[in-house]
């Protein structure tokens, strides 16, 4: 079979993120039933792997996921668990595009249109909210650490007034080439190293949990790729909404909290597909996994 130009991966480490990615993974293979294939990839340390929730091995086998083991955590300052997500991106993949997702999300729509970006193109959807140097000279002193000046260009967050702001994106969907520069290196291997070394070495404060959002635009600019700010339909975030009526233009909810997707009009289907994706000899063992994780049924 011939290797799929996308691939989607994502961080199933624990037995929590492994139950939320039933609905990621389910909405998924419904979303791309019958559009151009692609590659699914979980990632997940070694103990977790052997233990593996029943439900969970007939999921991905049935949805053609592959499971991959996380490499070691590299030296952070203190320990990071949100940069699981960077050894992930980091991970070599013969896709020639990768899209990342958060565990907490579901795919309502194919996402295809991201097999086509460039291979010096990243594509992600700005941050709500200047969660992190606004008022301050941090991202000064951020940029200035890898020797560069602060960019002139500017994003539109996407919640509130949607402000304009230094290029600052959520790292839930950060869409990303594979292909290795003259280095031999790829983005996500950069990604993770400017993200090492800015969390080891440069002295501004706050940082987590931000260390992988603040060097999303650190590493674009430190290795000159270009950027696509994505509307937040890519990355729609469900937190501190008023209704859901314009859900159905999303290809991705971001639900945060097992509450937040529960409220959304979509909630019926996605449990209906999820249980269409299990074997029935494992619907029992599905309901009981799924009330313990908080989901009501």
């Amino acid at each position: 079979m011939t290797q799929p130009d996308l691939s989607l991966i994502f961080v199933a480490d624990g037995r929590g993120l492994e139950l939320l990615s039933w609905p990621l993974v389910s909405s998924i293979a419904a979303a791309h039933k019958g559009s151009a294939p692609v590659q699914v990839i979980a990632y997940s340390s070694a103990p977790s792997q052997d233990m593996l929730h029943p439900v969970t091995r007939a999921l991905y086998e049935a949805c053609d996921v592959e499971v991959r083991q996380l490499a070691p955590p590299p030296e952070w300052k203190t320990p990071y668990p949100h940069g699981n997500k960077i050894i992930a991106a980091a991970d070599p993949r013969s896709s020639k595009r990768t899209v990342f997702l958060d565990t907490d999300m579901v795919c309502l729509k194919p996402l295809s249109d991201m097999g086509a970006l460039s291979a010096d193109t990243i594509a992600a959807t700005p941050e709500g909210t200047p969660t992190w140097g606004r008022d301050s000279d941090r991202w000064d002193r951020a940029y200035a650490h890898f020797g560069m000046d602060l960019p002139k260009d500017r994003v539109n967050l996407v919640r509130g007034r949607k402000i304009e702001y230094v290029p600052y994106f959520n790292a839930g969907f950060v869409a990303m080439p594979d292909t290795p520069d003259a280095t031999g290196r790829t983005f996500g291997q950069q990604w993770l190293e400017t993200a090492v070394e800015f969390d080891r070495n440069c002295s501004v404060g706050g940082k987590r949990p931000w260390v992988d959002q603040i060097t999303i635009p650190l590493t674009i600019k430190r290795f000159g790729y270009r950027y696509e700010a994505l509307d937040d339909t890519w990355n729609y975030a469900m937190t501190r909404r008023k209704d859901f009526a314009h859900t159905h233009t999303c290809k991705i909810l971001h639900f945060h909290l097992i509450a937040h997707l529960e409220e959304a009009p979509q909630y019926p289907a996605i449990m209906e597909q999820l249980f269409a994706h299990i074997p029935a000899r494992l619907h029992g063992d599905t309901q009981v996994a799924l009330r313990e994780k908080g989901f009501n049924l």
